[in-house]
């Protein structure tokens, strides 16, 4: 079994469900796709990444195990978030629910030089095109703290494999703005 580390977050609801609903039933959802839920982190509402004007997000992280490969679980988690009513619009636009594998122990997909382009990419480019293959780790891990809180509450001792750093060690050596602080969200 491999471990993967998941990012859940919506900022959208819908006539049934609120975001922390949905994150939970997605969550829920993950057995039927064969993955195995290991632990959860809190949920954390964050100002919407970048465009601050649109509603905040409920943000989690989860550490799985699966049999399936990296690219099975990508597919997997696609599923999930259809079967929950997302619709692809926008690139980082608001969504009913957004899952991503963001780590997967040392893994580096698809190399060292295509997760370097996406790391050095300008913000205002990667708004515009996505990238075609999984990119792993998330090449924007450094710079969302609503991925590195609470990925340090589901595992501390992970070490990002390109900056061999720690999620604390990763929030530590940046100056938060006021509005990327988190706000605890009851579950």
């Amino acid at each position: 079994m491999k471990k993967y580390f998941i990012a859940l977050g919506s900022n959208l609801e819908t006539q049934n469900l609120s975001r922390l609903e949905i994150i939970n039933t997605a969550l829920g959802h993950f057995s039927q796709f064969k993955i195995i839920l290991i632990k959860v982190s809190s949920f954390w509402e964050s100002r919407s990444y970048p465009d601050k004007s649109q509603p905040n997000f409920i943000n989690a992280v989860s550490e799985v195990h699966s049999e399936l490969n990296p690219y099975q679980i990508l597919h997997e988690l696609k599923n999930i978030e259809k079967k929950m009513g997302r619709k692809n619009k926008t690139r980082w636009g608001s969504r009913i629910l957004d899952l991503d594998i963001i780590g997967s122990g040392s893994i580096i997909l698809p190399n060292n030089f295509e997760f370097n382009k996406w790391l050095k990419m300008p913000l205002k480019k990667q708004i515009k095109i996505q990238p075609d293959e999984l990119i792993l780790p998330h090449p924007r891990i450094q710079d969302r703290l609503f991925v590195l809180r609470p990925l340090n509450e589901v595992d501390p001792d992970w070490v990002h494999p390109i900056f061999n750093k720690t999620p604390l060690a990763l929030i530590k050596r940046k100056s938060w703005n006021e509005e990327d602080f988190l706000k605890l969200v009851e579950n």
